[in-house]
């Protein structure tokens, strides 16, 4: 009894071992798919490319890509609010995974985004990779300067 049952145990490790593997494999060919093939090292770190939101304006569709020379950071912001928001330039700063700043970008635009407004923005880093950028931290402007 004891032996039939070493060799039921025996038999499932056979069966169970390549079962991993060839899902292990699967996954792999997947997410090589999954990449696209155009030349770009992308930033797919989840803490960096998630949505966020500051002060009403969602950003989201996040993407960092690295060509061998520049970072390029690109999202969409959203008014979600019910009023209009004026934008009065914005800082992104960019962190490592223990925090530290990377870089800092200053975005200058002065523009009024309408409620459910959205507009597709797109800031060039030059001479830094941020393919492996942890976090993404937004300082909005929402002031209008008095003239």
């Amino acid at each position: 009894m004891k032996n039939r049952r070493k060799k039921n145990v025996i038999n499932k490790k056979y069966i169970i071992v390549p079962v991993v593997i060839i899902i292990i494999i699967i996954a792999f060919i997947s997410t090589k798919r999954n990449t696209p093939n155009d030349g770009l090292k992308y930033n797919n770190n989840k803490s960096f490319v998630k949505k966020q939101e500051v002060k009403g304006i969602i950003f989201k569709n996040i993407k960092c890509t690295y060509d061998g020379k520049d970072s390029l950071i690109s999202y969409t912001m959203v008014n979600e609010t019910k009023k209009k928001i004026y934008l009065n330039n914005y800082d992104v700063i960019v962190k490592d995974k223990n925090n530290v700043r990377l870089t800092k970008i200053a975005a200058h635009i002065t523009q009024t985004l309408a409620p459910k407004e959205s507009l597709d923005m797109a800031n060039q880093v030059v001479g830094i990779d941020l393919t492996n950028a942890y976090y993404m931290e937004l300082k909005l402007n929402t002031n209008k300067k008095d003239k």
